[in-house]
């Protein structure tokens, strides 16, 4: 069987994780442990994250650790923020139980994905979107009461996704092999969309 990685991405709100859950729960996939430096949050899945200080992330960028890994910054540093990665024993490990990983990655990821593709690894990028990128986030992010969103960190977040997308939206969009508007379908239409455009079989079909 051949080794797979399937890369969510998208912009806040959008239904990554949503997606995700479903994804792993109905299909043959694993998830891999995400490695971040912020601070975990009370609605973080458990064991989804390691949590490392901006040091010791930093360490393992310049030893090469990471199979994919991305920030606001060029170097490793708190002043520019977190940073979010997964390291390549993580994604190992999860190839010894299952040959499909399943990983959450950014838009700013798109050229290390395609240089693993490049390299030979066998990726599928599954974009979730919005037709009116400012609106949909703004709304899914305001209506999310699992979090106390303030008007600030909804303004920056919005801020973000409208300038990931017109960065990088034309790119993701000619690389993905399944892209999906979700204010347009709901979960269940965008989980059919997703596993029908990659070939994904459900477990016990």
């Amino acid at each position: 069987m051949r080794k797979r990685i399937i890369a969510i991405t998208g912009p806040s709100g959008a239904g990554k994780t949503t997606l995700g859950n479903l994804i792993e729960s109905r299909c043959n996939v694993v998830v891999p442990e995400h490695t971040t430096t912020r601070q975990a949050r009370p609605d973080d899945r458990p064991g989804f994250y390691r949590y490392l200080p901006h040091e010791v992330y930093a360490r393992l960028v310049e030893s090469d650790d990471f199979l994919i890994t991305s920030g606001d910054g060029p170097v490793v540093d708190r002043k520019y923020g977190n940073f979010y990665g997964v390291l390549k024993y993580d994604v190992d490990e999860a190839f010894k139980e299952c040959d499909t990983v399943l990983l959450y990655v950014s838009y700013k990821d798109l050229e290390q994905l395609t240089d693993l593709k490049n390299q030979g690894y066998d990726i599928d990028i599954v974009n979730l979107t919005f037709m009116d990128v400012e609106n949909g986030v703004r709304d899914r992010i305001a209506n999310d009461h699992a979090r106390a969103h303030t008007e600030d960190d909804i303004r920056r977040r919005v801020d973000c996704a409208v300038d990931y997308e017109e960065k990088y939206g034309k790119a993701i969009e000619r690389h993905a092999t399944s892209r999906v508007y979700t204010d347009i379908l709901d979960i269940e239409e965008t989980y059919e969309k997703v596993i029908n455009d990659l070939g994904l079989e459900e477990e016990g079909m």
